[in-house]
């Protein structure tokens, strides 16, 4: 089974959104959000980009329909939406520091950005397609978007999903954190660490969720991306989204200490050092589910 919620009984609150972080600095620490990392992410989300055109060429629109991106971060993969339909394209994120960047570099090609929860979608029958591109893992109430996700969508309408997958979503993150709680304090920290991450371990659990929201599923298959990169671009990826759960107070029973977040840093960035080859290279393995699918009833 995954680690997580799974698609059986009502729904549980995995853990509140937005992630907020530890952010180290002079004589303590400042509490944030992805609010705080929307002018870098562009950069960072390597990963997360790729994986989304995948997502799109699998969606192989039309290049009429109206279009929502939930979770749509900074709007850098909602502006190539823009560019696949001459339809309505709307972007709805959690962060207000995500909306306000796409806002101000997009705020010229014709795309509306809210902030907005994905359990709570103010639409109803008002699309032909939502993407849904690295953001699910970190939906609370995934039965409850889901639910959201099908009364937004007009009759026959599609939904594309990519997110991290399974308990080994990333080797070498795992690998980093095991290598942090080397250090005693870090490992009785972390024995109250809950996952902030919905997660499942086949593309058929994935699929029966899909399937009992009212859709069905035309693609879904859990794959291994690859990025080889230095240990200096992988710690960018690292802070582009896992920091966001590994840092938050939020996911840990005890207090952490102020010199947590640097901590942590350091000892990640010393794993990769580890990971790399003998040409100072890294090859980050990620898990991920591609999902495509259409709502069952076409009247719905």
């Amino acid at each position: 089974m995954g680690n997580g919620h799974h698609p059986s009984g009502n729904d549980t609150v995995v853990h509140p959104v937005p992630i907020r972080v530890l952010v180290g600095k002079k004589g303590g620490y400042a509490m944030t959000d992805f609010s705080t990392i929307a002018h870098s992410y562009r950069e960072k989300s390597l990963v997360q980009a790729s994986a989304g055109k995948q997502l799109m060429d699998m969606l192989a629109l039309a290049g009429d329909e109206d279009i929502l991106d939930v979770g749509c971060g900074a709007g850098n993969l909602t502006v190539e939406l823009r560019g696949r339909t001459v339809g309505r394209v709307v972007g709805i994120d959690q962060a207000q520091g995500m909306i306000r960047r796409a806002q101000e570099q997009y705020a010229d090609r014709n795309i509306e950005f809210q902030v907005g929860s994905s359990d709570c979608l103010p639409f109803t029958k008002a699309f032909e397609v939502i993407f849904c591109n690295s953001a699910f893992q970190w939906f609370p109430r995934p039965k409850a978007t889901l639910r959201e996700f099908h009364r937004a969508l007009r009759p026959s309408g599609r939904v594309g999903m990519q997110a991290s997958a399974t308990r080994n979503y990333s080797p070498n993150f795992l690998r980093a954190i095991a290598h942090c709680r080397r250090s005693a304090e870090i490992d009785r920290l972390f024995a109250g660490f809950r996952s902030p991450w919905f997660f499942l371990d086949s593309a058929e659990e994935y699929q029966t969720l899909f399937e009992q929201a009212g859709f069905t599923v035309n693609t879904c298959r859990i794959a291994a991306l690859h990025l080889p990169c230095t240990p200096l671009k992988a710690f960018d990826v690292f802070n582009s989204g896992a920091a966001a759960g590994y840092l938050s107070q939020a996911c840990f029973s005890d207090p952490l200490p102020e010199d947590f977040a640097e901590r942590m840093r350091q000892g990640v960035r010393e794993s990769f050092e580890e990971q790399a080859d003998a040409d100072g290279r890294i090859d980050l393995v990620f898990h991920r589910i591609f999902l495509t699918a259409a709502k069952t009833d076409p009247t719905a």
